[in-house]
């Protein structure tokens, strides 16, 4: 949604970073980007054993679930139809009372009618986790609310997602159950491991990631099946930053310390365990006898962590709260934690102040507004998805249809949500790049990347031209349109 703060669209630009949405397969494309989210709703707990709340009101948490779509689409150069090429379906857990964001990314998808052979999914998804990673100084407020971000995958290969018969579309590669797994243990390595990517690594204290494929008893095996070599000197820093397993205890109770996310593989066999003593290490043993791991299938999980670096900024900032220390992060390496005193490590967690509920009142909305795009209630995105599912995409002609199906329904939700909410569309024109050049695009000044904002997206628009009106910025949000 279009921001009244001018001031705030200066800071945090999502395009001017490698590896987010500028820097894309060769050519030149044309894309334009949908974002739907809903409000933030309260949740008791993400494990099915409620842990308790610092404060003495432990009646309440203060834990915010959000569901967020992401969709793309390009235009094909010979006749100026726009079609989806990519979606990215999100669940979001922003808790107060543990200053950390925990990031579920559910579902992800291609239609398979990209006008070249590549799509932005991998651009999308990085640009999206560097956006919490960077520009979580955009607030001081915000900041002081985002000491842990945590990013939780299940992968698992399937013909579709999102897109509705897209399965059928002969074009449309879906990977192996080995490459997708290393595909996904490659993307959510980016935004930590990269040389050029120097903001991350500063910001983060501490970082780590797991792997584990259930039913693989070693990480010899597991790297085996997805070919992924160890040896030279870029496999070993990776191999520095991955540990093979999980990041909880084995002998901790399931329900304590699993999460149980929305549409979440895990959730049946959390709710079997739910009146059981089942360990973290039974449940796992559990899993890999599962659906989703019968008949020769292999499916993965994913969890990154990274504890973001004090803010100097806040020391002396009125808030009404500590931050209470990642309990999974307690049992691996205490001595690494980002500037906790270790004697809240004992402190009886009652005793700890009580979070100011106008202070969250105030984050909330901050939130709210941060992401961009249509922010709806639950029901109605639901609604939304309804929509999209109903739309077909087993051929070229019934995708565009779709695609301008979808988006029409969206431009209604825009006109009751904001009628002053823009959409953008922007070019990135790649079109002299080679083989031998295409490490640079890390470089590729964001000048390069010509972003138009519009009312509405319309056809045949020529997107070159020096009469449009451009800028270089998608604000402190990820999607939120900012007038020049």
């Amino acid at each position: 949604m279009a921001s009244s703060n001018p001031s705030r669209a200066a800071t945090g630009i999502i395009l001017d970073r490698p590896s987010s949405l500028k820097q894309t397969v060769r050519g030149v494309h044309t894309y334009t980007i949908y974002a739907l989210s809903t409000r933030l709703t309260h949740k008791d707990s993400l494990t099915l054993s409620k842990p308790p709340k610092p404060g003495p009101n432990t009646d309440n948490s203060n834990l915010f679930e959000r569901q967020l779509l992401l969709l793309v689409n390009e235009k094909f150069p010979s006749n100026d139809k726009e079609v989806f090429v990519t979606g990215v379906e999100i669940y979001e857990y922003h808790d107060f009372d543990t200053n950390s964001l925990n990031i579920y990314i559910s579902k992800v998808d291609t239609t398979g009618y990209s006008p070249c052979s590549s799509t932005p999914t991998k651009n999308l998804l990085t640009a999206y986790m560097k956006f919490y990673l960077e520009d979580a100084s955009i607030n001081k407020q915000l900041l002081s609310k985002r000491r842990m971000i945590k990013i939780n995958v299940f992968a698992r290969p399937h013909p579709q997602y999102l897109f509705h018969l897209s399965e059928k579309n002969p074009t449309k590669r879906v990977l192996s159950d080995s490459e997708l797994l290393k595909w996904w243990k490659s993307i959510l390595q980016q935004p930590f491991l990269h040389d050029d990517i120097c903001s991350v690594q500063e910001k983060t204290q501490k970082k780590r990631g797991w792997f584990f494929f259930p039913g693989m008893s070693s990480e010899k095996i597991a790297r085996s099946f997805i070919k992924d070599n160890v040896d030279g000197e870029v496999e070993k820093r990776e191999n520095l930053f991955w540990q093979y397993g999980y990041p909880y205890p084995d002998e901790e109770k399931a329900i304590k310390v699993i999460p149980k996310f929305e549409d979440d593989a895990k959730s049946r066999w959390l709710d079997t365990a739910r009146e059981s003593s089942l360990t973290v290490k039974n449940f796992w043993e559990l899993i890999s006898i599962g659906g989703e791991f019968a008949g020769g299938k292999q499916a993965g999980f994913f969890w990154i962590e990274a504890a973001l670096e004090d803010d100097q900024g806040l020391v002396n900032q009125d808030i009404k709260t500590v931050p209470v220390m990642d309990q999974c992060l307690v049992n691996q390496d205490i001595k690494t934690m980002p500037v906790m005193d270790q004697s809240l490590v004992n402190q009886d967690i009652k005793t700890m102040p009580v979070i100011d509920q106008s202070f969250i009142t105030g984050i909330k909305k901050e939130l709210e507004e941060e992401v961009g795009g249509v922010v709806v209630s639950a029901h109605t995105y639901v609604q939304a998805l309804g929509e999209l599912f109903a739309q077909e995409f087993h051929t070229e002609e019934a995708a565009i249809g779709s695609t301008s199906n979808w988006c029409r329904y969206f431009s209604e939700l825009q006109e009751k949500a904001n009628p002053e909410d823009l959409i953008i569309k922007f070019t990135v024109d790649n079109s002299t790049v080679t083989h031998n050049d295409s490490q640079q695009l890390n470089n590729t000044p964001v000048n390069n990347l010509q972003m138009r904002v519009k009312r509405k997206a319309v056809q045949n628009d020529n997107v070159n031209s020096t009469t449009d009106q451009s800028v270089n910025v998608l604000s402190p949000s990820l999607i939120k349109r900012v007038k020049k």
